[in-house]
Parts: C-alpha cells; structure tokens; sequence
C-alpha cells in the first residue's frame, strides 16, 4: 500500500542519483580507467551486431554498440552504458518500493541498490550484469504492475523485458523460476500460476531468446559449452571453505551493513509477517543464492553471480528499514556503502597508504595498465604494414589491441594453439579460414621457431615493453609472417 507524503523523495533520489552518476563519470575520466580486456572484447563484438557471441547473449554488445555510435570510441563511451543502467536500476526500484510501501522505501531500496559496492565497482567496467540486473528490476515492477491489473499490456511488456533479460545473461531463467518458489510461500502465487497471462509472458520471453538459441545452434552450443567449462562442476570435490569464502566476499558485494539488515530480517519473529509482495522478493532471492552457493560449494563461483539477488535484497532491506523506521541505520548502511566506494575508487592509494605493493593479484587497476603504451609502441608497424592483418594467438592480445592500435583493427584473426576453442575470436576469425596471406603477429609468449610451425615466412620486426610496476613488465614480440602452412 502505497503512503501519501509531502517529502520530496523522488527528488532526492534523481539528485543523489544524478550526483553519483557524475562522480563515476569523473572518475572514469580522470583517473583514467581504461578498458579491461573482457569490454575491449564486447566492443569488437559490437562491431558485428549478431544474436550470440562465443561466452554470453548479445545485449552487452548492443548497448556498446549503441552509445558508441551516439558518443564516439573512447573508453567512457564504450562503459557508459553500466553507470546508465544501474542508475536506472536504481530509479526502477524506488518505483517498486513506493508502490509497495512508500516513497521512502522506495529511496531507501534505490540508495542501497546504487550504493552497494559491486555496483559501485561495476559503474567503471560494462559487463553483462548491467542490463542484466536493469531487466531484473523492470520485469520484476511490470510483473507486480500486472498482478495488480492482470492487463494484458502489463504481462507483454514482461514478456518483451524478460527477453531482452535472457538476451542479456542466461541467468535470468531463474526470474520467472522464482515463482515455483513464491506459488508455495504465497496463495498470491498460486493464483499467479493458474493465470494465462503470466505463461503468454514466459512464453514470449523464451519466443525472444529463440533467434539466441538458433545462433547457437548454428555454431555448435558454443556459449552453453563455454558456461558449462566455467562451472567446472565435474572437476573438483566439494569444500566448505569455499562455500564459507564465497559467503563472506557477499558482504563486500552488497555492504557490510545492509547484509547483516538482511539477515536479521531473514531470521525475525513472526510478529513482522512479510506480505505477498516481500514473499514474492525472497523468492527471487532466494534460489539464486542457493544455486550459487551450491556452485561455490561444489566448483567455484564468481563474486558477482550472484548479483540478480540483491535487486530484491536491496527492497528487502529498504521496506523493512522503513516498516521499523530504522532511519539512522539507513544513514549508517549508506555511508558505509560510500566509504567503501570511495575506498575502492582509490584503491591504489589506499595501498600505497598501508605499504602494500600494487600487484595484478591484489589490485583490479594494474590489470588494465599498460596495454595502452604497448599499443601505441607497436601502432607504426601497422602503418607501415596496411595490408597486413593483426593476428594473434592470445584473446587477451587480440582484445586489447584490436581496440587500442591507431588505426583500430577490428575482427582481428586467431591462431589456435590446440583444437579447443577458447574465444570468440577462434570462433569466428581463425587464420584458417582467412584469405589474407599476410598477418603483423602480436605475441606475449610465442617465438619466431614457434611460429615457424604455422608460418612459411617469420620475420621479427620489434619487442615492445612497458614498465607497469617495479614488479611487473608488461612485452609482446611483433612478427611479420605469411605463408600459413596448417596445424
């Protein structure tokens, strides 16, 4: 039930939200944060529009392709679409709790959402979870919207968004899963299950993955393959510190604070029964979370797999801080939740401050340095050489300097090593399957008696090094060759 007030919260939040948005943006620029070599990936893939890719669906790639063609091809243009989307993540969550509860609740979900430190992280690096996680939230308010009504528009349009959220990550199958879970926590649920309407919205959810599904078919299943690789189910035994580990990094991911409110909210005596509507949030939290943490139990699990679940959790925790006017301790959540953003966007200094040297293993920044300065090292070559075609026999090489050699080498060609293949780049582009006879080979590993396995003629033209860090250098040979003889 919705509670009238004379507070402007809405207002609050677009400012807070707008403030954020414009800090991030900031930092992006002036630091600078530059691509990591998954989104230097994406933007190759944006430059051929498709319905799959090699690891994931294709959203990502459209919405790079999207604001770079509006922005133009510099870093922030090709990240701008996080920042975008979990702002307007956040904007649909405050939606949603005032509709359930107030305008309060809403800030407060909105707040805990767009502060919580993975998205704080995730605002600098476009990844799949984006518009995953903006699809989760705008299903989950157009679902509520269409429970209240049952109008038929209301169930298309979470049909069309439910779509467009597996087109983003396959992980949006546990969405509509939920409601097995929330069909036995809810009578609410019950009724939702007998409805039509609502498997007329499955259905066309999975009718929009089906150009996705045919992609795959079409190229052997390649991203069910590559996700089933990731899991590493078959490879390991179950551990329970690797469960306890994953269970601890999660209070990194949505706060400190805000995970202990959603434990004591978890675990509260009837006397605060939840309404259908928290029944229907803990369901959507609920299995995701199991399953992930059956995955780190079992293989391993990334820090942010579990990242749909705190949609949800962050409702969760903004209602019942409102319910129980628990203001100061939103207040305490929030700064926590900006200290740590803080934290994490100075992270070198925060280092440099405990005395801890900046390594590839402890600081996510050192990942993304150097490749720059090593492609503007090795960019004459590709002058001089404009027939030659960049080739590579690594994806992280063949990522980074596609986008960063002047001029740009889209669709650069692959050299597998083995019959696996390992990248959307041996998917697609392998050398094999190129008509071009001669190639400028960037390696960080590979010699010219290496080469001359694949290649008739090898002829090294330069060695390029960066000094990253006094403890890491960053080189690549650069090779020009013809003559492919096979594998």
């Amino acid at each position: 039930m919705r509670v009238a007030s004379s507070r402007p919260y809405g207002l609050f939040f677009l400012s807070t939200a707008l403030s954020l948005f414009i800090y991030r943006e900031w930092v992006t620029l002036s630091k600078p944060v530059l691509l990591y070599f998954d989104e230097a990936q994406y933007y190759d893939w944006s430059q051929a529009l498709a319905w799959g890719y090699y690891s994931k669906p294709p959203v990502v790639a459209w919405v790079i392709r999207l604001t770079t063609d509006i922005f133009g091809n510099a870093e922030w243009a090709v990240k701008l679409g996080a920042p975008l989307l979990y702002s307007a993540t956040a904007g649909v969550l405050y939606l949603i709790g005032k509709r359930v509860t107030s305008a309060r609740a809403g800030l407060y979900s909105a707040l805990i959402f767009l502060s919580m430190p993975l998205v704080s992280f995730n605002s600098l690096f476009i990844t799949t979870d984006a518009p995953l996680l903006f699809c989760w939230a705008l299903a989950l308010w157009l679902f509520l919207r269409a429970q209240e009504t049952n109008r038929l528009h209301f169930w298309l349009l979470a049909g069309i968004v439910g779509g467009l959220g597996l087109l983003s990550k396959y992980t949006f199958i546990l969405f509509p899963a939920a409601f097995l879970l929330y069909a036995l926590l809810s009578s609410q649920g019950r009724l939702i299950l007998a409805n039509p309407r609502f498997w007329f919205a499955c259905a066309l959810a999975i009718g929009l993955l089906l150009p996705n599904l045919w992609w795959n078919y079409n190229h052997d299943f390649i991203s069910f393959q590559h996700t089933a690789e990731i899991s590493q189910q078959s490879e390991r035994e179950p551990q329970i510190s690797r469960l306890l580990e994953f269970l601890g990094t999660q209070f990194i991911v949505f706060g400190p604070v805000a995970m202990l409110l959603l434990i004591i909210r978890l675990f509260k005596s009837p006397e605060m029964d939840p309404s259908h509507q928290e029944k229907l949030l803990w369901s959507l939290f609920i299995p995701i979370f199991a399953v992930i943490s059956v995955q780190a139990l079992t293989a391993r699990a990334n820090i942010n797999w579990g990242a749909p679940a705190y949609v949800s959790a962050s409702l969760i925790v903004g209602i019942y801080l409102e319910k129980l006017r628990w203001h100061q301790w939103f207040k305490i959540l929030f700064s926590t939740n900006l200290i740590l953003m803080l934290l994490f966007y100075n992270y070198g200094l925060v280092l440099k401050s405990l005395n801890i040297e900046s390594r590839e293993s402890n600081d996510p920044y050192v990942r993304i340095e150097g490749w720059k300065e090593l492609a503007e090292q090795i960019s004459p070559y590709f002058s001089t050489y404009p027939n030659a075609r960049f080739a590579s026999d690594s994806r992280r090489a063949l990522s980074y300097f596609s986008y960063y050699l002047e001029p740009k080498q889209p669709f650069p060609r692959a050299l597998k090593t083995d019959t696996h293949i390992k990248s959307h780049f041996e998917l697609l582009y392998p050398i094999e399957a190129s008509q071009i006879g001669q190639y400028l080979f960037v390696s960080e590993t590979m010699n010219a008696e290496q080469l001359k396995r694949y290649f008739s003629n090898v002829e090294i033209l330069t060695t390029a090094q960066v000094n990253v860090r006094p403890s890491l250098t960053r080189s690549v040979r650069v090779y020009l060759v013809s003559g492919f003889t096979g594998y």
